[in-house]
């Protein structure tokens, strides 16, 4: 073999092993990304369970199945059962947490003319008032609104409340004056206006939804007067 020819072997031997070695760094760093993903909506969900939602503990199942099936390692807190407070605790520090953004609520709901207890009852059935909180589908923030969506609203940071909050109520006004209805609002808010459009009928977790963000509405217009 000539000189020129091993040389030439050589260059592609080094760029070859170059190649290799990006590639497991962008797989490791994409690796990181997404545990880091998955245990953060892990958190959101154990969050969720201490506060009573009947969800949680399925969507905790979930995740650790999910996180088992790719190797990754799970949190001890996922599991731990002696992470509890006791029920008066929880209900003193849902009802501190659930009015910390009542200010932004009002705003929002005299700039679209909307119930701020609708609004209240959304962001509760959405997110359970974590600002950063993200869906599997990739919903964000307290309206959940979709990246998406949320540029057609306008709304540059997801994860500001007063963005957020602003956003999910001109959406739910959106919803309301083209379909004329809560219900019909809620359907098209949760699974999209297209399944009102075409009526095909409300996906078995939209009917779940309509029923958890009812029976907030009402509460929260018992609560308070300030909520119509």
């Amino acid at each position: 073999m000539s000189l020129s020819r091993l040389c030439f072997f050589v260059v592609i031997w080094f760029v070859a092993c170059s190649f290799v070695h990006i590639e497991m760094v962008y797989s490791e760093q994409g690796h990181s990304f997404y545990r880091n993903f998955l245990i953060q909506r892990m958190m959101i969900a154990k969050i969720r369970e201490f506060r009573g939602d009947t969800t949680a503990k399925t969507l905790i199942r979930d995740l650790t199945e999910e996180a088992i099936k790719d190797g990754i390692e799970i949190p001890k807190w996922s599991y731990d059962k002696s992470l509890r407070i006791s029920v008066k605790n929880l209900k003193n520090y849902e009802k501190a947490y659930s009015n910390k953004y009542d200010t932004l609520i009002l705003e929002a709901s005299g700039i679209y003319a909307l119930s701020p207890a609708l609004i209240k009852a959304v962001i509760k059935a959405e997110s359970d008032f974590i600002n950063d909180a993200i869906s599997h589908k990739g919903a964000q923030g307290l309206c959940q609104l979709m990246p998406d969506t949320s540029k057609e609203l306008g709304v540059i940071n997801p994860f500001n409340p007063q963005s957020n909050i602003f956003g999910g109520a001109k959406l739910l006004k959106k919803h309301l004056e083209e379909f004329g209805s809560i219900k019909k609002t809620l359907i098209a808010y949760n699974a999209g206006p297209e399944w009102v459009r075409k009526r095909k009928g409300i996906p078995k977790e939209t009917r779940i939804y309509i029923r958890r963000v009812i029976s907030y509405y009402h509460k929260y217009k018992r609560d308070t007067g300030l909520y119509f």
